[in-house]
């Protein structure tokens, strides 16, 4: 088997170095199409941008780390280490050195909201590692796609008989199969993505990071001595400025009703997103029983963002659980009938090459 396919590879490369282009040409315009493609879905963004995601997380919790440690070591930190955490990325970097700032000029305690912000930085970075892991599956048959059809064309082309009589007709079939290919590769990868984020499309999966982050900056301005309703409407600030449809939902006043979602609305969100919603009005209702108690609404609070962030684990393993079985839409609707109408055009155009030089007179 090894050396049939060596020689395929020696044929199919002294083929190209003949002279014959035309699986340059069908590579080249191949590449072109899926790019195209990949880039109206945002799959390079999706799939490039999670590895850019950890890195940024990994600045973040390190930064913190070490003014952290500084303080556990009993010595305060320079002033160009409080400043650079300002740059950080959006959003951690507004959330950190305002809360902090805050704190730091009421008199508070900074380690409970170093380590919170810490480990929030880390969950979120394990959280993206192992969904990653987890759609390696779909990710794997998407590359396997993009080359699929182009190698069974080649090793088609040497095979069958009568093929290389017509390289441009067979590059054109081979270049179209490679077009329905590459379209159900970046739609495994689309699927991928959506997978990794609990369902949530591109202009949502905002809001996982900017809900907790307004939920701790919330719990910062509280700890530093402002009201409760106060902090929330200064807390729904930072979520405005990352996510203005989730600020919308959940409202600048903690006695504030959420807008009514119509049945065409609600039944376009994912079961994610619906979470994310739901969490802003669990927030609330904590504040308001906490106003009217007379008791402090911080254990409520933490609770509430726990909750969030085990329902979105659970919403994440849910549909990479599902992706298996999603991916064989693209595979039956696209790259199966690919390899099929490429294996039939080599046949036919054998077939009609054999027959028009057989001589049919006895």
């Amino acid at each position: 088997m090894s050396a049939l396919f060596a020689s395929a590879l020696g044929m199919i490369w002294k083929s190209i170095s003949i002279g014959r282009v035309e699986w340059i040409l069908c590579f080249g315009f191949g590449l072109i199409a899926l790019h195209r493609i990949a880039r109206s879905l945002n799959v390079w963004a999706n799939s490039v941008g999670v590895a850019a995601e950890r890195k940024r997380l990994k600045t973040v919790s390190l930064s913190l780390q070490e003014i952290e440690e500084s303080l556990t070591s009993g010595m305060v930190p320079e002033t160009e280490k409080w400043a650079a955490l300002e740059k950080l990325p959006s959003p951690w970097g507004s959330l950190i050195f305002q809360s902090l700032t805050e704190l730091r000029s009421s008199g508070g305690a900074l380690l409970p909201t170093l380590r919170r912000l810490r480990a929030l930085a880390d969950e979120h970075q394990v959280s993206l590692m192992d969904a990653k892991a987890k759609s390696a599956q779909a990710l794997s048959q998407a590359l396997v796609c993009s080359f699929m059809v182009p190698l069974f064309g080649a090793v088609l082309y040497v095979l069958l008989p009568g093929i290389g009589e017509h390289p441009y007709r067979w590059g054109i079939v081979c270049l179209g199969s490679l077009g329905i290919a590459s379209l159900g590769s970046a739609w495994l990868l689309h699927l991928s993505s959506t997978a990794r984020w609990g369902g949530l499309q591109n202009e949502q999966r905002c809001w996982v990071l900017a809900s907790q982050c307004a939920g701790e900056r919330f719990l910062a301005l509280v700890r530093s001595g402002t009201p409760s309703d106060l902090a929330w409407t200064r807390s729904c600030e930072l979520l405005i400025r990352e996510a203005p449809a989730l600020a919308v939902q959940w409202g600048s006043s903690v006695w504030a009703q959420p807008p009514h979602l119509s049945k065409y609305a609600a039944g376009t969100l994912a079961a994610a997103a619906h979470v994310l919603i739901d969490t802003g009005t669990s927030l609330k209702k904590a504040v308001q029983l906490s106003l009217m108690e007379g008791r402090p609404c911080t254990e409520r609070v933490e609770a509430a963002l726990l909750a969030l962030r085990q329902e979105m684990r659970s919403q994440v393993d849910r549909e990479l659980a599902l992706l298996g079985t999603r991916a064989l839409k693209p595979l039956f609707i696209c790259v199966a009938p690919s390899i099929l109408a490429l294996l039939g055009a080599g046949v036919w155009m054998a077939w009609t090459e054999v027959a028009g030089s057989v001589n049919w007179n006895f």
